[in-house]
């Protein structure tokens, strides 16, 4: 039964009146059909033509639900199929291949432009009829289908996001995994090229056509139009202009990665690498100083990770600030894979020295390529070798080799127990107790080194598999330190208006005698010196940035160390004893100051000039240092981006708040300002506390005592709150110093004033007496 999609175009109603089934089913039939034709066109031609003549049947009865998605494309494929045809009926092999993979791709590109139009109208239902017909990035071991589109279609039929996020989503999975498509095209292309596969070559330069034109918008919106019609036809001129190609697709990225999955497959690259002569040596040996093949599965285990390593460098590659290193070492991996491929090593076998060497040299030349903020611990890498090496655990007890079983898992748990177990431990004992026990000698289910000495069925390991699982996927969310970003923004913003309205309380009172026509140019040169006090701050703010860079391998401990200064330097601003001194005494030596130099007989004017600009520069510099200081453990925590969108809010509204004081003369309640904004910064520094003392934990240097009840994740990410006693009672005492020390401060002040309404009490009465 057709669907009815009011307000929705005639071609968007024809979307949504194919079916998945029908829509999945004959484009998989066509492209099945011309595969076989593929593989009888050498030997018979007439069932060849017969195949070829099936799939254009098939695809001719969904013509018009193609054609309502992208007419363009679809009369690509009809064309492509009439070639096939033709191919088949000449017996041209390389001919047939070409015309098959120009068809699927054409019908690719239909059903991406299908997809893209059904979400962006809204239509959930078309859009997981079209997200059928699709092409993953090639799934090894490392490397797991990415359910992100799936995800989003499935929020906007719930109406969870709105079209414009499900879209960006879509776009971001489904790109990311043709353009990783269109490099193994490019990759194979040279490959059979180079050992003369003719048909192999020609599937392979039609494929890389075909899935550049599902690319090109995004290419053309990046570079420029005319790039994009310049590298179509490089293509086009294929193999010989490979070289052109691999050229213009440097630093071009369909599907842009955020920081933590940079940061990630970063981490991916150096972790799977670091294992491939761990897993050679154990399949290499030497027999008379020659190098020999012992355990094949553990030669294969080598390949994996590289064949990982690859992939994760392939996708942050064109990232990389020098794309000359990012070549460089894209050959290093594409050497050493060819040194370990089954066709090199029947013909010599390289000893595992050789190997570890070689592995040596491409991590000394990854970590010096990778910026310092990429190469932050990442828990959640650790965590995707420890999954891959317990799925290897059940592949190989599925084919009953429990030597190699026994080997993944003891490397399995390796890596955890050299960094995860050890910080799970400290935040929940018994989800330690769970993981550990499951890939032991736990029961109900069975732990894996159980099961191994048991040579039980693979069903019992799958199970086994799949609770652990669960308990990785607790662990990696109890490990998490993600902060909201619209928090971090917010607390930027508040610590930016709170030291930018002091900076405007000091520059209002240093130029509120300078009013007088005789005096008032004497403003001029504190407003220079003010200038060059926020162009400082500018300054030290990326200073600070490339410092902490150049220490982002520290990764958590930096953070920790960061946000420990950051806090005491907080305390003490926001002690209102102090705040009372600081203010009395620096802003007597700078009104002391200010007077000597409008004032001072017989000075130059050029020396008064400058003394005035120093003097605005010092009164504003240490507010902006201050600052700068505060935000560097916020970026530490989410990134530049969060804190300089909350950065820019904040100085929008001290410039609002310096308008309204010097150009139109208004009388703010300053003090109020002051006090209300103290109590958000007093909020701020909560958090602050909060989330340093998590991480504090984290890296080992505080104890856990658990809260006798779990708190909800929103609460660590929004508010810093984390279910252990340490943190919630630091949180509560940091929050009281600072709230006390303002109701102390205004006690003492009010009893002062007392005292001196006491002794002027007492001075008129011996006047009078």
């Amino acid at each position: 039964m057709k669907r009815v999609l009011m307000g929705v175009p005639v071609g968007l109603a024809l979307l949504g009146s194919a079916h998945a089934a029908d829509l999945a089913t004959s484009s998989e039939t066509v492209r099945a059909r011309l595969a076989d034709a593929g593989l009888e066109v050498g030997f018979d031609r007439a069932e060849a033509a017969r195949l070829v003549g099936e799939a254009g049947r098939t695809f001719a009865l969904v013509v018009p639900q193609w054609k309502a998605a992208d007419p363009a494309a679809t009369q690509e494929a009809q064309t492509a199929l009439g070639a096939a045809a033709r191919a088949a009926a000449a017996g041209d092999e390389p001919a047939l291949a070409q015309a098959r993979a120009g068809a699927w791709t054409a019908l690719l590109r239909a059903a991406n432009s299908g997809l893209e139009a059904s979400v962006k109208a809204g239509n959930a239902d078309a859009a997981r009829d079209w997200l059928a017909v699709r092409e993953f990035r090639v799934v090894s071991p490392l490397t797991r289908l990415n359910a992100d589109a799936t995800g989003a279609v499935e929020a906007l039929a719930a109406g969870k996001i709105t079209p414009e996020v499900a879209l960006k989503a879509v776009r971001a999975d489904v790109l990311d995994g043709y353009q990783a498509r269109f490099g193994d095209a490019l990759r194979d292309l040279g490959t059979s090229q180079a050992r003369g596969f003719r048909t192999l070559a020609a599937e392979q330069r039609a494929l890389a056509q075909g899935y550049f034109r599902l690319l090109e918008p995004a290419y053309a919106a990046q570079r420029s139009g005319a790039q994009a019609q310049a590298l179509s036809a490089d293509l086009a001129a294929l193999p010989a202009s490979l070289g052109r190609v691999q050229a213009a697709l440097e630093g071009f990225r369909a599907a842009p990665l955020g920081d933590r999955e940079v940061r990630a497959r970063a981490a991916q690259v150096t972790r799977f690498l670091a294992l491939v002569p761990l897993e050679y040596g154990r399949g290499v040996k030497l027999d008379g100083g020659q190098a020999v093949v012992a355990q094949e599965v553990e030669v294969n285990e080598a390949r994996t990770f590289l064949a990982g390593a690859t992939a994760a460098l392939a996708d942050i590659a064109p990232l990389l600030p020098d794309q000359p290193q990012a070549r460089r070492l894209s050959t290093g991996f594409a050497a050493l894979t060819a040194t370990l491929a089954p066709q090199t090593m029947k013909a010599a076998v390289s000893p595992p020295s050789e190997v570890g060497r070689r592995v040596d040299a491409l991590l000394t030349q990854t970590r010096a390529a990778l910026p310092a903020d990429w190469q932050k611990q990442e828990a959640g890498a650790d965590l995707d070798v420890v999954r891959t090496q317990l799925d290897a655990v059940v592949a190989a007890a599925a084919a009953a080799d429990w030597h190699s079983a026994e080997t993944a898992r003891l490397d399995a748990y390796a890596l955890l127990e050299s960094g995860t177990e050890a910080r799970i431990a400290v935040f929940n004992p018994d989800l330690k107790a769970k993981l550990e026990g499951l890939i032991w000698n736990a029961h109900q289910p069975a732990g894996l080194a159980a099961l191994i000495r048991a040579q039980a069925p693979a069903a019992e390991f799958r199970a086994t598999r799949a609770e652990l699982q669960g308990v990785l996927a607790d662990v990696a969310r109890i490990l998490g330190t993600e902060v909201a970003p619209a928090a971090v923004a917010t607390n930027a913003g508040i610590i930016v208006f709170r030291e930018g309205l002091e900076a405007v309380l000091i520059l209002a009172a240093l130029m509120g005698s300078l009013r007088r026509a005789e005096v008032v140019h004497l403003r001029r040169p504190m407003w220079v010196g003010a200038a060059g006090a926020f162009g400082a701050t500018a300054v030290t703010w990326f200073v600070m940035q490339r410092a902490l860079s150049l220490l982002g391998r520290y990764g958590e401990k930096l953070e920790a160390v960061v946000s420990l200064v950051a806090i005491a330097v907080l305390l003490l601003i926001m002690n209102w004893f102090f705040h009372q001194v600081y203010w009395t005494d620096r802003m007597a030596g700078f009104q002391k100051h200010k007077h000597e130099l409008t004032h001072g007989a017989g000075r130059a004017m050029r020396a008064q000039w400058w003394g005035l600009a120093v003097l605005g520069f010092t009164s504003i510099y240490r507010e902006g240092f201050e600052t700068v200081l505060f935000l560097q453990s916020l970026v530490l925590q989410a990134g530049a981006g969060a804190v300089l969108g909350g950065t820019a809010l904040g100085l929008g509204a001290v410039i609002g708040v310096g308008v309204l004081v010097f150009r139109l003369q208004a009388k703010l309640p300053m003090k109020k300002l002051l006090v209300w904004t103290g109590l958000l910064i007093c909020a701020v520094l909560g958090v602050m506390v909060g989330n340093t003392v998590h991480t504090l934990q984290l890296v080992g240097w505080l104890p856990v005592h658990p809260l006798p009840f779990e708190l909800p994740g929103w609460a660590g990410v929004w508010l810093g709150l984390h279910a252990t006693w340490e943190g919630v009672v630091l949180q509560v005492a940091a929050m009281l110093a600072v709230v006390g020390s303002f109701y102390a401060a205004e006690a003492l002040k009010e009893r002062e004033r007392q005292a001196k309404r006491g002794e002027g009490a007492g001075v008129a009465g011996s006047a009078v007496s």
